[in-house]
């Protein structure tokens, strides 16, 4: 074995791809450790001198811890399991859509936090808001839920929030208030009211912004989240599990045609007329603070005719 002027073993971390440098393995080559995603990978440069035997086997020991600690670091990812209905389930009505999430990491430990959330409905779905209210953020960060028109209501959930301190794992449940906000640019927007208050205080208002999606997908929306502090010395929030309703529920209001005034009830979410072969596919993108990005997708079943 050969090291090249016994340069001290360092380790820089850019991009998800890890180098570690060693030293060499024979004259003329240092080993270099390159651990992305995918896996290991060893390159060999530089030219040095003989190393005595016991350096060889103290190199030799380091290579291998190394090796293990990489590993460790790029083979954690984040997991997302989801499952989504309509309800009713009939073709062509107005409905209910409903969500439910799971979030793990298979490094062990609470998932990393989540920093962006991206969903893609079924292509051909609608969402119908003519006569309901809107909030604005404004209102609802003053004022909370009782702040925003009782019409401007959208959909509701919750959820389970993870935060770590002194090594352990607290669990924090989370409810989450859907309000329709104005539109943006001719695009619709909602507005997520979030709150916790064991063992942190948690008030955030989250902007859910219209999108278009990819085939086979259609009406789709995006949500920025930011950093989420917790308690003192504590991890910021991540989630274990989530679950949201999205809709119209008993939403009224009057128009008036030819003089007279007609009540109308506001649609909300209306299913295809037509179901695509295989059921509607559902697709939920998760961007994580650890720079990964999990996407899952799943499939609600054909109604019965």
């Amino acid at each position: 074995m050969v090291v090249s002027n016994a340069q001290p073993c360092h380790e820089k971390l850019t991009g998800g791809l890890i180098h570690v440098t060693l030293g060499n393995f024979k004259k003329g080559q240092v080993a270099i450790l390159s651990m992305g995603h995918r896996g290991l990978l060893c390159t060999k440069i530089t030219r040095g001198r003989a190393m005595k035997p016991k350096i060889q086997i103290l190199l030799a020991a380091l290579l291998t811890c190394a090796c293990l600690i990489v590993a460790v670091v790029a083979w954690a990812t984040q997991t997302l399991t989801f499952h989504a209905s309509f309800s009713p389930e009939k073709l062509g009505a107005q409905t209910n859509f409903s969500a439910t999430g799971k979030f793990a990491s298979t490094g062990g430990g609470v998932p990393a936090p989540i920093t962006k959330v991206t969903a893609y409905l079924p292509a051909g779905v609608t969402v119908d808001v003519r006569g309901a209210g809107t909030c604005t953020q404004a209102k609802l960060e003053a004022n909370g839920p009782s702040g925003c028109p009782a019409d401007s209501r959208a959909g509701f959930g919750g959820g389970v929030g993870l935060l770590e301190l002194a090594k352990e794992v607290i669990k924090e449940p989370f409810t989450i208030d859907i309000f329709l906000a104005p539109k943006e640019n001719g695009h619709l927007a909602f507005l997520a009211y979030i709150r916790a208050v064991s063992p942190a205080v948690i008030e955030l208002v989250l902007k859910a912004r219209e999108i278009q999606g990819p085939k086979p997908y259609g009406l789709g929306f995006s949500v920025e989240v930011p950093p989420i502090p917790t308690l003192p010395e504590a991890s910021n929030a991540s989630v274990e599990s989530a679950f949201l309703t999205f809709g119209s529920t008993n939403v009224a209001y009057y128009k008036t045609i030819h003089g007279k005034r007609t009540l109308f009830h506001v649609k909300g979410i209306v299913v295809p007329t037509i179901c695509p072969r295989g059921g509607f596919p559902v697709e939920g993108s998760i961007g994580f603070a650890d720079g990964t990005t999990t996407t899952a997708t799943t499939t609600i079943k054909c109604p019965h005719r």
